[in-house]
């Protein structure tokens, strides 16, 4: 499967889990229930989100001056934890890469002007942050 295939399960899964408030391993499992199973670069993602929602949630304040992550549409943020991860700690994925495919995502899931707003918001953490750090 593609990476940008895996990429929208990774942000259906985290979406799905961040609005019903539940745990990861619920969202997996009723995913694969319905769907068969996720593709293991989507899985990678979405533990790699929720393992570090907090450090991606910090750095998204930040670089969003005057959006505090926890009033964000949840689609947006979810579609910038994951990009974010993508980008700080995804070694053979370059920012552009992540960057455009998260406003791919923001294009077909959120509202007119949130493309240029995620857009804007990752490329603040490009700016600010250059370089990856600790991939994993």
């Amino acid at each position: 499967m593609r990476r940008r295939s895996a990429r929208k399960q990774a942000f259906l899964l985290l979406y799905q889990s961040d609005v019903n408030e539940r745990q990861m391993n619920d969202a997996l499992d009723r995913w694969s229930a319905y769907r068969g199973d996720p593709d293991a670069y989507a899985i990678r993602l979405v533990r790699g989100v929720e393992r570090e929602r907090g450090e991606l949630d910090r750095i998204l304040s930040e670089v969003s001056v005057g959006w505090p992550v926890h009033r964000m549409n949840v689609v947006d943020r979810t579609i910038m934890r994951l990009a974010l991860f993508e980008m700080l700690r995804v070694e053979d994925v370059p920012w552009e890469v992540a960057i455009n495919e998260a406003v791919e995502i923001a294009t077909g899931f959120s509202g007119d002007e949130s493309p240029s707003f995620v857009a804007g918001v990752l490329r603040g953490a490009q700016s600010r942050f250059g370089e990856k750090v600790g991939h994993g």
